[in-house]
């Protein structure tokens, strides 16, 4: 037996063929083995529809990192505060108040504004595009930079200068810290940037209860519910949480959704004939590609799946490219069409852990993508072959989208 042939196979989930062909892969892996352990890593990808659906609500599942049989406490006092008092780690009684005061802050009057601050930052960087020639990042110069100054916004730091880009650094940094695959060093430069969102937001909600504006904090300042109110901890902590779910995950879908729309210049024309479309089209933009990204869940117990043993403090990696592409439930699921019934998306969640953010998350995404509609020249073309992307624990992120304008 030759020495190639004696070596152990490489898992298909850590192969160069899922790196390249991610799609291909899941779909594989969704009809032979739908619930697989990844060696090496102690982590399990699911991969059908039903399963990752169901685990968002499973009794014996948590997205509290901190039941990762792998998991480290952060160094810092301040970083172990708040991992232990974080939305993900309440009990149910505590999310639920938390929840529910979040949704009274959100009034009628609040959205409308929210939304013209999201038009505003979108302008913001689609004016310097309209009339550019030659090759643009679409990546650095508009989706990039878009999430991070939303939220932002919408909160009330400064819309100018040095605290706006402070902040979009610090969200960059403090978003990785979902991920179950950092190095202790990203770890840390991830902690450490949490900490400083909440101290900045703690003080901006004490200040904002001395003098309420027209933002976010202001709002859960002055929400309440009966005679209950939240802290200024409690706004400190939900609105980082916000940070953290809603500003990678919306540059990964807006990165991802022109890239696709560009892939299919038929449906791109559909879409500027017919805008009334763009709601439904953010929705299969999402289900179409949203990368290989597998959400995190921990087991809590142990269980059984598909006849697989889930140990406590496993990890669970939910594939939502393997959920929404799942033939039994999206008909000729690799065909990407604006007018699909994406009813059964579950990109935003299920159940009590349905993301709060998901109508900013699609206002963001609908703004983004009728701005590029409107500033891309009808010559315009993807430049698939430059694209950089960059490793993400075991999946692969855009970190460069380069269109050719025209001359």
């Amino acid at each position: 037996m030759s020495a190639a042939s004696a070596e152990t196979p490489v898992d298909p989930f850590l192969s160069e063929e899922f790196q390249g062909d991610p799609a291909s892969v899941i779909a594989r892996m969704r009809d032979e083995d739908p619930v697989h352990q990844i060696p090496g890593i102690g982590a399990w990808m699911v991969t059908r529809y039903d399963d990752v659906r169901a685990l968002f609500t499973h009794p014996d599942t948590t997205n509290d990192r901190r039941q990762y049989e792998h998991h480290r406490p952060p160094e810092d006092a301040m970083a172990q505060w708040i991992a232990a008092n974080s939305p993900f780690a309440a009990p149910p009684e505590q999310h639920a108040r938390m929840r529910r005061l979040v949704s009274a802050a959100l009034t009628p009057r609040a959205v409308m504004r929210m939304e013209g601050q999201v038009r505003e930052v979108v302008e913001q960087f689609a004016a310097p595009l309209r009339g550019r020639r030659g090759v643009v990042d679409l990546f650095a110069e508009f989706t990039e930079p878009i999430p991070n100054t939303v939220i932002g916004r919408i909160t009330g730091v400064p819309p100018k200068g040095s605290d706006e880009l402070r902040w979009r650094q610090l969200g960059r940094d403090a978003v990785r810290g979902v991920s179950p695959f950092l190095s202790p060093e990203e770890r840390r430069q991830s902690e450490a940037s949490m900490v400083e969102i909440c101290e900045y937001v703690r003080e901006l909600a004490a200040e904002r209860r001395r003098e309420p504006r027209e933002d976010l904090v202001s709002d859960l300042v002055q929400a309440h519910d009966a005679s209950d109110r939240m802290t200024n901890d409690e706004i400190m902590l939900m609105v980082s949480g916000l940070v953290a779910a809603g500003t990678e995950t919306t540059t990964i879908g807006g990165t991802r959704g022109i890239r696709t729309l560009l892939q299919h210049p038929e449906q791109m024309e559909q879409l500027r004939s017919d805008p009334s479309l763009m709601p439904n089209a953010v929705n299969e933009l999402l289900r179409f590609d949203f990368g290989s990204l597998g959400l995190p869940r921990y087991a809590l117990q142990d269980f059984e799946l598909r006849g697989k043993k889930i140990r406590k403090g496993e990890l669970l990696l939910l594939s939502f490219m393997g959920a929404h592409r799942d033939p039994e439930v999206f008909r000729d699921p690799d065909r990407f069409d604006v007018r699909r019934d994406t009813s059964r998306l579950t990109i935003f969640g299920h159940g009590p852990h349905y993301c709060l953010g998901a109508n900013l998350a699609r206002t963001e995404l609908a703004c983004m993508f009728e701005a590029v509609l409107n500033l891309l020249p009808a010559e315009a073309r993807l430049l698939e072959d430059q694209i950089e992307w960059i490793r993400f624990g075991m999946f692969n992120a855009i970190n460069s989208l380069p269109v050719d304008f025209g001359s």
